[in-house]
C-alpha cells in the first residue's frame, strides 16, 4: 500500500508501507512442511501424528527422516558415480522454545523404533552364545552388546562399543535443553571422530580399559532437540564443522488444532514399512546400494550448478552448510526412494532418477534451506543489522517527522557508530520504507544529511 504526504517546500512524498519485520526480534517467516513431496502412508502419518500430539508437522517430519536413517545407516548406500557414494546417515535438529511440541513429536517414532529394536533382539541369542565362547577362549575382553537402533549415551567410547555390535550404525536420540555438537570439540580427536560418524568412515577409539576399538565403519545418525538461545551460543562459540552437517527445522507459531477434528493415528503401516527398510540394511562392506540412473545424475548436475552459485555468494555458517548440501541432496534422494518403497522381503528399491532428485531438491530449497538460514541469521546478526533494528525501533518509539544523520548517530545509536556507518543504516532504512531523503537539504549531487520519516510509523 502506498500513501502520500506533503512537506514544506511543496514536497510531495510517496511512501510505501514500512517493513516492520526488522523491528521484531522474531526471524523471517519460514515455510511449512511440503507434505505433498512425500508418498503415502508417510504423508498422512505425519499430518495425523502432528494433530494428535499438538506438535508441528516440522518436528514429526524430522523423526521420519531420522527413523529411516536409524534402521538403514551405513547398511544402505546411495551411489551417484563409481567414485561417489553416501551412507544413509542423517543429522537433524528440532529447534524451538520450551513447550513447543518437540518431545511430543518425538514419542510416536520412538515407540516404533523400540518395537523394531525388540524384534531384532530376538535374534541375539546366537550372537550371545558366540560371544560367550570367544570370552571363554580368551579371544574377547569386551562385554556382550545387544542389538540397538537408538541410544542416548553420547560418550564416544559407549557409542563405538554399540556400533561394534551394530555395524549398520545407531541413531543418537537427544531430547535435552543443552545443545550437543560432538562432545568436547576443544579436543580435536573427538571432533575428528564425529566427522567420521557423519561419513560412516573408519575409526579407532582408545578405551579406558582394554585394547582400542578399531571400526571399519562408524555410522551414527543424530536427532536432537535444541533451544534457540542455547543453539545460538553454541554456533557462536564452538567449532563450525559439526553444526554445518545438520538439517534444521525451526517452525514458527502453530495454530491450535481443535480436538474434535482429530483423527486416529494408524501406526501399523508405518511400522511395517520400517521393518522392511531394516531388512534392506546389510554390512557396511557389502551394503544395499541405491544407484543413480542417467536421469538422476543429470538432475543432480543441475542442482549442483545452482548450489555452487549460492555457495559463492554466502558467508559464514550458511556457506559452510551449503558446502555440505551436496551430501544432503544425495542422502535425501535415497530416503525419498525408500519412503516410496513397498516391496516384499526379497525385493529391492529401484534406481534413483530425476523424480527422487527433484523431490529432494524441492525439500532442500523450499524447506530446509530457509530454516537453516533462519538459524544462522539468528546467530550471526551483524553489527549493521543490529544498528538498523535499533534505529527502526527508535523511529517507531519517538515518532519524529524528520531527523538528521547526526541526530540518529547521537540519540538512536548513542555515538556507537561513525557517520559513514550511520549513513549506511539510513540507506537501508530508506530501502525498507522508513525514511526518505529530505530534498530541501540536498542538491548539487551531494547526499543529504536530513531525512523525512514515514508518517505510518506513528500508527505502527
Amino acid at each position: 500500500m502506498r500513501t502520500y504526504a506533503f512537506y514544506p517546500g511543496s514536497q510531495k512524498i510517496e511512501w510505501s508501507e514500512p517493513d516492520l519485520g526488522i523491528i521484531d526480534n522474531s526471524r523471517d517467516t519460514v515455510p511449512a512442511v511440503p507434505l505433498d513431496l512425500l508418498p503415502e502412508p508417510w504423508r498422512k502419518w505425519i499430518a495425523d501424528t502432528a494433530s494428535a500430539t499438538g506438535a508441528p508437522q516440522d518436528y514429526v517430519l524430522q523423526t521420519v527422516l531420522a527413523g529411516v536413517a536409524g534402521v538403514c545407516g551405513a547398511g544402505v548406500r546411495v551411489r551417484v558415480t563409481p567414485a561417489w557414494t553416501e551412507p544413509l546417515v542423517m543429522w537433524q535438529a528440532m529447534v524451538g522454545e520450551p513447550s513447543t511440541g518437540k518431545s511430543a513429536a518425538l514419542a510416536p517414532m520412538r515407540r516404533l523404533l523400540a518395537t523394531i529394536e525388540q524384534e531384532q533382539r530376538l535374534h541375539d541369542e546366537e550372537r550371545r552364545a558366540a560371544h560367550a565362547e570367544r570370552v571363554e577362549k580368551g579371544r574377547e575382553d569386551r562385554p556382550f552388546v545387544p542389538s540397538r537402533v537408538v541410544m542416548t549415551d553420547t560418550a564416544l567410547e559407549a557409542v563405538a562399543e554399540t556400533v561394534t555390535a551394530n555395524p549398520r550404525g545407531v541413531l543418537l536420540w537427544r531430547d535435552l535443553p543443552k545443545v550437543w555438537f560432538g562432545g568436547d570439540c576443544a579436543d580435536d580427536r573427538e571432533c575428528a571422530a564425529w566427522l567420521e560418524a557423519w561419513t560412516a568412515g573408519a575409526l579407532s577409539v582408545e578405551r579406558r580399559r582394554g585394547a582400542p576399538l578399531d571400526l571399519a565403519s562408524f555410522p551414527v545418525s543424530i536427532l536432537q532437540t535444541m533451544w534457540p538461545d542455547s543453539l545460538k551460543a553454541a554456533l557462536l562459540e564452538g567449532d563450525k564443522s559439526l553444526p554445518s552437517r545438520f538439517l534444521y527445522a525451526w517452525p514458527g507459531p502453530q495454530d491450535h488444532c481443535a480436538l474434535t477434528a482429530l483423527e486416529p493415528v494408524h501406526d501399523d503401516e508405518v511400522l511395517e514399512r520400517l521393518r522392511r527398510l531394516s531388512t534392506l540394511a546389510r554390512p557396511p562392506d557389502d551394503p544395499c546400494e541405491l544407484r543413480f540412473d542417467e536421469r538422476g545424475v543429470k538432475a543432480l548436475d543441475g542442482f549442483l550448478t545452482d548450489l555452487d552459485a549460492a555457495r559463492q555468494s554466502a558467508e559464514g555458517l550458511e556457506a559452510a552448510w551449503l558446502g555440505k548440501s551436496r551430501a544432503f541432496i544425495v542422502r535425501l534422494a535415497g530416503i525419498m526412494e525408500l519412503l516410496g518403497f513397498n516391496g516384499g522381503p526379497r525385493s529391492r528399491p529401484g534406481a534413483i532418477g530425476s523424480e527422487q532428485v527433484d523431490a529432494a531438491a524441492a525439500l532442500w530449497r523450499g524447506y530446509f534451506s530457509p530454516h537453516a538460514r533462519a538459524v544462522f541469521d539468528s546467530a550471526e546478526l551483524s553489527d549493521h543489522k543490529r544498528r538498523v533494528r535499533r534505529v527502526a525501533r527508535w523511529l517507531r518509539d519517538t515518532r519524529p517527522d524528520a531527523v538528521s544523520r547526526e541526530e540518529i548517530r547521537r540519540r538512536a545509536l548513542s555515538r556507537a557508530a561513525t557517520a559513514e556507518e550511520t549513513e549506511h543504516v539510513l540507506q537501508r532504512l530508506h530501502y525498507l520504507g522508513y525514511v526518505q531523503p529530505d530534498r530541501e537539504y540536498g542538491g548539487r549531487g551531494r547526499p543529504t544529511s536530513h531525512w523525512l520519516v514515514n508518517p505510518a510509523l506513528a500508527e505502527a
